[in-house]
């Protein structure tokens, strides 16, 4: 893989920012003394429709079940394909729902890195028209990977990718951001079937977490962020349920028009849900640290590592510099297959200390 390819994308991440309307907005009036209100325990609310979020991880979803299957000896990965679904063009899943759903990743991706992610396809199929390029653990015969002569697994940079460009991204500033101080978003005027224009940017950014609406009860269905969330966040990091409380609280502020509240949980959601992201990579590092011997498995999750710590930039005001991120992916280096243990550490050790995670970031 070229440097240039990886990295080229972050230099102009800078630009983006948590954008609100600089026309001049209406002042919102400070919250007003409101007598108490309840916070339901469940996502269940008057009117809540994030069906295109669904769809969206639906999606991802087929893509990954897709590209697996590179993964048996001989069996082709189509690029084309690949890019079919990604745009939604030319009924390109076997769900054919999703097919007339009007719906798409590419559009949802953050624009400067569509075609590092395209490329991704590309290389991906490439890989698959060598069965040499099938590697199987040799301390786990099931686990097996299609990898190219790197030792990256491109199945997983692009679900990571799409995680943190799409997810993450439309989460944290399409939605959750756009409502905060300063909003301009409509919190009046009743929508049927979404509520106020607040009410519905809110539900689209928990429709991103890929959690049931009784959350962390019920872990029926969970996907993509939802099993992090669940798994890394409801470890060590012990956020998981500060998360989901956040999303109900804001939600019910948002209903009752109580801003100060409504704020405070956007604070939490963006502070933990990076401290998720980041707690994500460790754990992946510190599993390739574990089977660093083993070919197959280091490499896989050294994939999930990169693609969590490039899913870092896609939020504004983060804790860690574009700089730092770039640092962290040339310390992993281009090459899989002769990562060293020191550069592993380095990492961990660096994310650690930008987080404050020193103290936990071994049982990540």
């Amino acid at each position: 893989m070229k440097k240039h390819i990886l990295f080229a994308s972050l230099a102009l991440i800078g630009f983006i920012s948590c954008k609100k309307d600089t026309k001049t907005e209406p002042i919102q009036e400070p919250s007003p003394v409101l007598p108490s209100y309840v916070i339901p325990t469940t996502y269940t609310f008057q009117t809540v429709n994030y069906s295109g979020q669904t769809t969206r991880l639906s999606m991802l979803d087929e893509m990954i079940n897709y590209m697996k299957t590179g993964r048996v000896p001989n069996t082709l990965v189509s690029a084309t394909t690949l890019k079919n679904m990604f745009s939604n063009t030319a009924s390109p899943f076997a769900n054919a729902a999703l097919n007339t759903s009007g719906k798409q990743l590419e559009n949802k991706f953050f624009s400067l890195d569509v075609n590092l992610v395209k490329s991704y396809m590309d290389s991906i199929a490439s890989a698959s028209t060598n069965s040499l390029n099938i590697v199987v653990s040799s301390t786990d015969p099931t686990r097996k990977y299609l990898l190219n002569a790197n030792g990256f697994d491109y199945t997983e940079m692009i679900e990571k990718l799409t995680m943190g460009a799409v997810f993450y991204y439309q989460a944290m500033e399409a939605y959750i951001c756009s409502v905060g101080v300063g909003s301009s978003v409509d919190n009046t005027t009743i929508v049927t079937g979404e509520g106020t224009a607040m009410e519905h940017h809110w539900d689209e950014g928990f429709g991103y977490m890929g959690v049931p609406i009784d959350y962390p009860t019920n872990t029926t269905g969970i996907i993509f962020w939802g099993e992090y969330i669940e798994d890394v966040g409801g470890g060590v990091l012990g956020n998981k349920t500060t998360i989901m409380n956040a999303f109900l609280k804001g939600r019910a502020a948002i209903s009752n028009k109580d801003y100060t509240t409504r704020d405070e949980q956007i604070n939490v959601i963006q502070t933990e849900f990076e401290r998720l992201v980041v707690a994500c990579a460790i754990h992946e590092l510190n599993e390739a640290k574990v089977n660093l011997s083993d070919d197959a498995i280091r490499n896989h999750v050294l994939s999930e590592a990169k693609g969590f710590i490039m899913s870092l930039k896609y939020k504004t005001n983060k804790a860690i510099t574009l700089t730092q991120i770039n640092n962290a992916i040339n310390t992993l280096g281009t090459n899989h297959n002769s990562i060293t243990l020191t550069a592993i550490n380095q990492v961990i050790d660096d994310l650690a200390n930008i987080y404050s995670m020193q103290s936990i970031k071994a049982s990540l």
